[in-house]
């Protein structure tokens, strides 16, 4: 009879996870409002690891904001760096030293990956739950703003993943650490040399 109760309890323990449930209007108490509420959209330093193929891809993403001027970076089996700043998109080859720059309006890489507007966040209505990723699983907050959706799976109060599915991209980030921005990331370094095509 014991046997029976504790098989029962098992089962009952095993089928108990988080419900998912909708949350229509936020009050500053999401874990994601919670975890950013101290992050400047205007002015960020943000690095990811890419999980977009596997869970052990070692290709680095950052991503960095300082007022009109962007950063944008890929470390892995190859290496390129995006600038844009005054109204020029800056492309540099750090193996090869050089760069090259254009006419270019800003391609946002953080759209839609990391909060834009904090007032916004912090009453936004979204959709929490748990889900499996990698085999572990993790409490997830979704976001959808049209067509727009974006997951943040958290471990305790700790980001972990971020997942955003948009019209023309979709990308997997596992996240790593979050700073205060060096202005001298958006220079060119003087080393480098210039190509012009």
């Amino acid at each position: 009879m014991k046997k029976l109760v504790l098989c029962f309890l098992i089962l009952l323990l095993v089928g108990c996870g988080v419900e998912t449930k909708v949350i229509k209007k936020a009050d500053g108490d999401s874990k994601t409002y919670l975890f950013f509420k101290d992050f400047d959209p205007n002015n960020y330093y943000v690095e990811l690891w890419d999980r977009n193929t596997h869970k052990n891809d070692d290709t680095k993403i950052i991503m960095a904001r300082s007022d009109d001027k962007y950063y944008y970076e890929i470390n892995g089996s190859n290496k390129m760096i995006n600038i844009w700043k005054d109204g020029k998109l800056y492309t540099l080859d750090p193996l090869m030293k050089n760069y090259n720059v254009k006419e270019s309006a800003v391609t946002d890489y953080a759209f839609g990956v990391l909060p834009n507007d904090m007032k916004a966040l912090r009453t936004l209505g979204y959709e929490t739950g748990e889900e499996k990723v990698f085999g572990k699983n993790y409490i997830y907050e979704k976001y959808v703003n049209n067509r727009d959706e974006t997951t943040y799976y958290f471990d305790g109060d700790d980001l972990v993943y971020i997942r955003y599915i948009g019209a023309i991209r979709n990308v997997f980030f596992k996240y790593n650490l979050m700073k205060k921005v060096d202005k001298d990331l958006f220079e060119v370094p003087k080393d480098y040399m210039l190509i012009t095509y």
